[in-house]
């Protein structure tokens, strides 16, 4: 009976650190988010980036990556660039 109640508390420990580790490594930029909204979404991959998710993935490293998205275009374009002002005057 005691192994039991080691084995779980030996567990529920290991299991705490595991999603305190895991949601410390996989901390997503809040922007990505942002800039997919404002992405095409054709997921075409001309960028080099392989879909938009990739391409605002890297924009978060490199904000003028948008750049070399082809189908932005129009307003969605506007819309990118009025987001990254906003973004430069915070």
């Amino acid at each position: 009976m005691i192994g039991i109640v080691i084995l779980t508390g030996t567990a529920l420990v290991l299991g705490t650190i595991l999603v305190i580790v895991d949601l410390t490594i996989n901390k997503k930029d809040e922007r990505e988010e942002e800039f997919l909204k404002r992405l095409p979404g054709y997921n075409c991959g001309t960028c080099g980036y392989g879909s938009c998710s990739g391409m605002a993935c890297e924009m978060c490293k490199n904000i003028d990556a948008y750049k070399k998205c082809r189908p932005l275009r129009g307003d969605k374009l506007k819309e990118m660039e009025e987001y990254l002002e906003n973004l430069k005057k915070d």
